[in-house]
C-alpha cells in the first residue's frame, strides 16, 4: 500500500557542542496520511545557525562570536 504525503510538515534543526564550537544536523520530519513520519536530511540554513549560536553559544559563555 502506498501512503500519501499530508500537509503536515516540520523542520528540525540538532546542535551539540564539539571541540568548542556548535555542530548542526537538520531534518524534514513529513507526516503521511497513515500516521507515520518520513525524515529526510536536509542542509542547516544559515540563518538558523546564527540563530542557535547567539542563544545557546555566546550567551552561555561557550564559545566567541561568528
Amino acid at each position: 500500500m502506498h501512503s500519501q504525503l499530508s500537509l503536515d510538515a516540520y523542520g528540525v534543526t540538532y546542535a551539540h557542542l564539539q571541540d568548542g564550537s556548535l555542530q548542526f544536523e537538520s531534518e524534514a520530519a513529513l507526516q503521511l496520511d497513515d500516521g507515520s513520519m518520513l525524515t529526510l536530511r536536509m542542509p542547516t540554513r544559515h540563518s538558523e545557525m546564527l540563530a542557535i549560536h547567539e542563544a545557546v553559544c555566546i550567551r552561555q559563555g561557550w564559545c566567541q562570536a561568528a
